[in-house]
């Protein structure tokens, strides 16, 4: 069940496994600087690829060796894993939240633009402006091309990335400050994450009450 493939064509097919888990959630123009989405490496020992066609099922045994040039042991690569896992679950749901944070702001400049009520108005001015301090925490909007990294620093989901790339660089377990970092970044990642909720849990519901009422006084 690790991964499903999609779009085969009738005949042959061939699919070459790089031996990693999907990678974190990217968005549309992201640019990171020596920060890594990669999927976290599978763990050496027994899998099994099975190929379902009209309904039967076909599998097949094999096993992923370790580099037998590296004296690891299998703590080593359990944490290496569980490290890089954690890291991209996380930048995940950052990605996730700006992803969110877009389309509600694009929802909000199309409703800004075909009505015109001072009230509302102003209340979707101010949903904006904490949308957009958000997103500017958790990643670095001025970053178009990747020459821009090296003018403006990088934000919260950057620097997390950069612990995956730090982490996947070798084989062997993270280190005790790549840890108290990644616990650090996730306190902060989810103080804006829980920002962003309590934005549309509230604000985001005012505002829909609101226009509901222009709506409700307009028909009287």
């Amino acid at each position: 069940n690790y991964q499903k493939l999609k779009d085969l064509e009738e005949g042959a097919n061939l699919f070459n496994w790089n031996m990693r888990y999907p990678s974190a959630k990217r968005f549309d123009g992201m640019v990171l600087w020596w920060g890594s989405l990669a999927g976290a490496k599978v763990i050496p020992g027994f899998y099994k690829a099975s190929v379902v066609v009209n309904g039967e099922v076909q599998s097949k045994s094999f096993e992923v060796l370790a580099d037998p040039r590296l004296e690891l042991e299998d703590m080593d690569y359990l944490e290496q894993y569980e490290f890089s896992m954690s890291v991209n679950k996380k930048v995940s749901e950052a990605h996730e939240t700006i992803i969110d944070i877009r389309d509600i702001k694009k929802q909000l400049k199309a409703f800004k633009e075909h009505h015109d009520h001072e009230g509302i108005h102003a209340k979707i001015a101010v949903i904006d402006s904490s949308l957009t301090d958000i997103e500017k925490q958790l990643y670095q909007t001025k970053n178009k091309s990747n020459q821009d990294p090296l003018n403006y620093p990088i934000k919260l989901t950057n620097k997390l990335a950069h612990l995956n790339s730090l982490n996947q660089a070798g084989d062997s377990r993270p280190t005790t400050q790549m840890y108290a970092v990644r616990n650090e970044l996730n306190i902060l990642i989810d103080k804006q994450i829980n920002a962003f909720k309590r934005i549309k849990e509230e604000d985001i519901k005012a505002l829909n009450q609101l226009i509901k009422q222009e709506i409700e006084d307009f028909i009287k």
